[in-house]
């Protein structure tokens, strides 16, 4: 008898485990930058597709630039466009987020090497639930 209630307490748990867990794998794509010199900043864009549940982008690291930051561009109420750093990026479930000019973008502060038209390079996204993305980066014009 209580060999039964164990395995079936072991199968209820492994079904609800399988209900929970995410309906698909997130993905980036389009990923580029603007070209730059060493020492100066540049910017990185990309789209995450996210075909599961909701996620946060907590992070982005990479070994091109001193630091790397995560901004949003805004309309100040002078009219005048800022940036703001965002310690998190939310990721909508079973949608999108790109990171575009003028919008959420990927700041890389003080670049360690110039950054040519035609180069690639690595960031690696750290998401909540996902996990750590590598994703390549193409330098090139806007």
């Amino acid at each position: 008898m209580k060999r039964n209630v164990l395995v079936f307490g072991l199968l209820t748990m492994m079904l609800l485990a399988a209900c929970g867990g995410q309906s698909g794998t997130l993905t980036v794509h389009d990923a580029w930058a603007r070209p730059a010199e060493q020492g100066q900043n540049s910017a990185v864009y990309f789209v995450i597709e996210n075909p599961a549940a909701a996620d946060t982008l907590q992070g982005v690291s990479s070994d091109v630039a001193e630091a790397v930051e995560m901004h949003r561009s805004v309309m100040a109420d002078d009219g005048t466009m800022r940036m703001e750093h965002q310690m998190s990026v939310p990721v909508p479930a079973k949608g999108s987020l790109e990171f575009k000019p003028g919008g959420y973008h990927v700041m890389l502060i003080n670049l360690k090497q110039p950054l040519a038209v035609g180069d690639t390079f690595q960031v690696v996204l750290h998401l909540q639930n996902a996990g750590d993305i590598p994703v390549e980066v193409t330098v090139h014009q806007p």
